[in-house]
This record gives structure tokens, C-alpha cells and sequence, in this order.
């Protein structure tokens, strides 16, 4: 009998035992797995892969705002330089156009504006001849409709030469061989061409003295 009881509180102990390694094994298991899932979620938090493209994605359009700021620069320099280069062209164009051009006859160019103007020889020049040759000039990036000329007559042929002083008239005909002219060229410079956001308005001027 006392054997008996002996055995029984033997398994009873081995049983409780069981019961309490099993508890503190079932909270180790779940102590390791907080465990892993923290270093999961500490090693998604340090991964690298993917942050490059987000990177570029935040930087770019910096990037093409720069790109394109330099492309608007570059073409405003070139259209200021058209500008100049057509007041040198037209005042160049006015003086072997003038009123004593040929000897025997006078006679106006009468041209016509581009893109069918041709250019006329032995012809007197008006204010809207020299805007027609001016805008022959224009190539595809400046726009033909921009490019304006004063076409006032006093202005384009103030009737005074070189050795004038300020305020005479020396000249009876102010288009006249020996006398003054002048060519201002006007260009509205987009820099949003397609958006028309804003537009600045670009000049140049050249003199000369008629020769004929």
C-alpha cells in the first residue's frame, strides 16, 4: 500500500513537473518569437534596397527645372543676338537703299513680307521694306511675327549728318545720300514659349550713314 501511494506522488510530482517545464517552454517560444519578429522588423527599417529610385523620384525634378532654366538662358542669348544682328542688317540694308540709289531712276522697292519677300535692287527703301528684309532674317527658332522694326520716318531717317550738330536738319531729303538712318529692332522673347507665362521685349539699334 505504501508503495502504492509512494508511486502515485512520484508521478504526481513528474506531472507537475511536466506541466511546468511545458508552461515555461511555451513561454520561451514566445519570448524568442517577439524576439525574431523584432529583428524582422529592425532589419525592414535598416533595408536599403528600393531607396535610390525614391531618392531620384524627390531629386528630379530639380534636376529638369535646372536643365531646362539653362535651355531658356541659352535661347534668350541667342535671341539677343539675332535682335542685334538684324539692327546691323537692316541699317546696312536702308543705307545702299536710299533715296539717290540709282542715278537715273527712283523708284520704291515695294517688297513683300516674308516668307515671300525677295530682295530688290536699284529701288528706294521704305520703313516697311526694311521690316520686310529684317524679318527674312528670322530662322525657325525666332518667330517672324516677334521681330518689329520702328517705322517712323523721323525715326528711321532723323534727316541730319555726321558732322551735324544736335537739332538741325541738314538734309532737304532725309533718305538722301550722306545723311543718317537708323534701324531699332524689337524681338518679345517668350521664355515659356508654349505657356506664354511671361515675355520680355528685347531691342537693339545700329546707325549708319546712307551711302546711296
Amino acid at each position: 500500500m505504501r508503495f502504492i501511494l509512494a508511486a502515485g506522488r512520484s508521478r504526481g510530482k513528474r506531472a507537475q513537473q511536466a506541466s511546468g517545464s511545458g508552461a515555461k517552454g511555451q513561454r520561451i517560444e514566445r519570448s524568442m518569437g517577439k524576439r525574431v519578429g523584432m529583428q524582422k522588423l529592425s532589419r525592414f527599417a535598416r533595408e536599403e534596397h528600393g531607396s535610390e529610385l525614391a531618392e531620384f523620384a524627390m531629386t528630379a525634378w530639380l534636376l529638369f527645372l535646372l536643365l531646362f532654366g539653362v535651355y531658356q538662358w541659352g535661347y534668350a542669348l541667342y535671341a539677343y543676338h539675332f535682335v542685334t544682328y538684324a539692327a546691323e542688317q537692316g541699317s546696312r540694308y536702308a543705307e545702299v537703299h536710299g533715296h539717290t540709289w540709282s542715278e537715273y531712276e527712283t523708284e520704291n522697292c515695294s517688297s513683300s513680307a516674308p516668307p515671300s519677300f525677295t530682295m530688290a535692287y536699284g529701288c528706294t527703301a521704305s520703313a516697311g521694306d526694311i521690316q520686310n528684309y529684317v524679318q527674312s532674317l528670322s530662322t525657325g527658332a525666332i518667330k517672324q511675327s516677334n521681330v518689329t522694326i520702328n517705322e517712323t520716318s523721323t525715326y528711321l531717317w532723323p534727316g541730319t549728318t555726321p558732322d551735324c550738330s544736335s537739332g538741325c536738319s541738314a538734309c532737304t531729303t532725309t533718305n538722301s545720300q550722306g545723311c543718317f538712318v537708323k534701324v531699332t529692332v524689337s524681338y518679345t522673347f517668350n521664355f515659356l514659349p508654349f505657356l506664354k507665362i511671361t515675355a520680355m521685349t528685347m531691342s537693339a539699334t545700329s546707325e549708319n550713314v546712307i551711302l546711296q
